[in-house]
């Protein structure tokens, strides 16, 4: 309105100067139409880059978003590619199901009071599902005597260790549903269901089978807590952390069984073995090595630490600085 009255007056100002027949109201209505198709070009102008700035925006996130999922299966790939390079270059050390649990036995027999122990494995009641349903079949009292001795050293060294950790495929320990959700169990659809299909192709896995090996891996880490909770005077550094003795994981690229101990004539030691969700189809041709060589063993302790997320921890970075490996 303001704006009105001073062009109305300007108007009448000029007329009277130039003694002229000017119109006022016109040239108030064409400069007022200019200044509003002025303000209707800005509004769409600013509307127009917005929307290319979305667009823009959109098309970075959609950028961004396949790149992640290309890096991730380049981590993949190459976590694939090294499983089965070490394997193969290792194959002669350890074959079979028996020889690699007796290496198990006697490597957490030999950890016998370390400063530190981890182990990466698809459930605590370890090597019962493989060799319940290996076929052709194994000599039961053989392979229950193996694996029953590696559960109570799993049961020991939870309690001597000064450090402990086991980590573990997820799985919920009470569920009515079959098959079991994919997000919750990776025990059953990244392992346990790869290793029946590999010994079982023509038949599907049941509940049955399933629940037996579920409760049989609580039935053992249930005892290994109990045990690192009966000796919390042993693990001082590890309970001043609040770090817990077991640990869920959703990947499984191969097994691990790492020891340190500064007072061991080999301070760094650990078994692998060859056998995880990215190399289920060599399930009947079961591998594993041993090594000593400490870079090697402080790379596996590393994977160890990420799969398990400790290396975000920052509880578990400051026990490290302390206690360094």
């Amino acid at each position: 309105m303001a704006l009105f009255l001073v062009l109305i007056g300007a108007g009448l100002a000029a007329s009277n100067l130039l003694g002229s027949h000017y119109s006022i109201i016109g040239s108030v209505a064409s400069f007022l139409a200019l200044f509003v198709a002025f303000q209707s070009w800005k509004a769409a102008d600013n509307a127009s880059r917005k929307t290319d700035e979305a667009l823009q925006k959109m098309q970075q996130i959609s950028q961004e978003t396949q790149q992640l999922v290309e890096r991730s299966n380049t981590v993949e790939g190459h976590i694939d590619k090294a499983v089965t390079t070490i394997s193969d270059a290792t194959r002669q050390l350890y074959h079979g199901f028996q020889p690699i649990m007796t290496e198990i036995r006697k490597f957490l027999d030999d950890a016998k009071g370390s400063e530190y122990v981890a182990i990466l494995t698809d459930s605590a009641s370890i090597g019962t599902f493989y060799s319940r349903h290996h076929q052709p079949p194994l000599n039961p009292r053989e392979t229950q005597a193996l694996t029953d001795r590696i559960q109570a050293l799993l049961v020991d060294r939870a309690r001597d260790a000064r450090e402990f950790y086991m980590a573990t495929l997820t799985t919920e320990e009470t569920s009515e549903l079959f098959p079991p959700t994919k997000e919750a169990n990776t025990l059953f659809h990244s392992y346990t269901q790869g290793v029946w299909q590999q010994f079982h192709p023509e038949l599907q896995i049941t509940a049955a089978e399933w629940n037996e090996h579920r409760q049989a891996h609580y039935r053992v880490l249930h005892a290994v807590k109990q045990a690192f909770q009966e000796t919390a005077a042993q693990h001082t550094d590890q309970t001043q952390a609040q770090l817990p003795p077991h640990y869920a994981t959703s990947v499984l690229p191969l097994q691990l069984f790492i020891r340190a101990d500064a007072q061991a004539n080999e301070p760094f030691r650990a078994l692998v073995v060859f056998l995880g969700q990215y190399n289920l189809d060599r399930v009947a041709d079961a591998r594993a090595m041993q090594t000593a060589d400490p870079e090697l063993v402080r790379t596996f302790i590393s994977m160890f630490e990420s799969l398990t997320g400790q290396d975000d921890m920052p509880s578990y970075r400051e026990l490290r600085r302390r206690v360094p490996l």
